[in-house]
């Protein structure tokens, strides 16, 4: 009970440091507009990646973290139970950070950013939009693997930092998906409705199913060397 109960608040404090991620990211959109916008998106992908950096750091919980290494190997029976209980930690840090956002930021131009942000994700009006939607979770899910891989094996050392900054500078810039940032997000905005469940969910699969090409990639470089 222990080990779970570990996992759990973990998973909270995951939660709330990819929120940290997203709202740093939201602030840079805000601050630079119009004519400088790239500008804001460039510094918003690269600040998204102190919440990575600090659930690495700090070995919390992070669902999208962890998925990957039941690729790599065989895992207990503890381990596959705590994979859920971790993602429940992560929707309650992420979503309940973003609703304090909410209601700190709803009455200025920060909510409609984040609103912006949050709608983009909930497009379904058409077949390519769910298949777009699940191609960027399955590489956003490729991104947090490689990121995540890297800066343990240099943990803490400038290259694993700087694998770590640009793997989530990559999948944030790109606009690929990640579900506890999207919780974040539809927190933030308020925007909860069948179309925010239909994003977790696909999201969620497709980030779960990304690390197995990070893991192919990985054993690769390692067979070469």
């Amino acid at each position: 009970m222990k080990y779970y109960l570990s996992h759990f608040l973990k998973g909270i404090l995951a939660g709330l440091a990819i929120g940290l991620g997203g709202l740093l990211y939201i602030l840079m959109t805000y601050c630079f507009k119009d004519s400088l916008q790239d500008l804001g998106k460039i510094l918003g992908s690269i600040l998204f990646s102190v919440g990575l950096f600090i659930v690495c750091t700090f070995l919390l919980s992070l669902y999208t973290g962890k998925i990957g290494l039941i690729y790599e190997e065989k895992q207990s029976k503890e381990f596959y139970i705590s994979l859920p209980i971790m993602l429940v930690g992560n929707a309650i840090g992420a979503f309940g950070f973003g609703y304090i956002c909410f209601f700190i930021f709803r009455n200025t131009d920060v909510y409609n950013s984040a609103l912006a942000v949050a709608n983009a994700r909930l497009v379904f009006d058409s077949f390519l939009d769910y298949l777009s939607t699940a191609l960027k979770a399955f590489l956003c899910g490729v991104c947090v693997y490689l990121a995540v891989k890297s800066f343990s094996l240099n943990r803490l050392k400038p290259l694993g930092i700087i694998l770590l900054v640009f793997f989530v500078f990559l999948f944030v810039y790109c606009g690929f998906q990640h579900c506890i940032a999207n919780m974040f997000y539809f927190g933030m905005a308020n925007t909860m409705n069948w179309n925010t469940l239909i994003n977790l969910l696909l999201v969620i699969l497709f980030n779960s199913l990304g690390p197995i090409v990070g893991v192919v990639l990985v054993k690769l470089i390692k067979g070469n060397k």
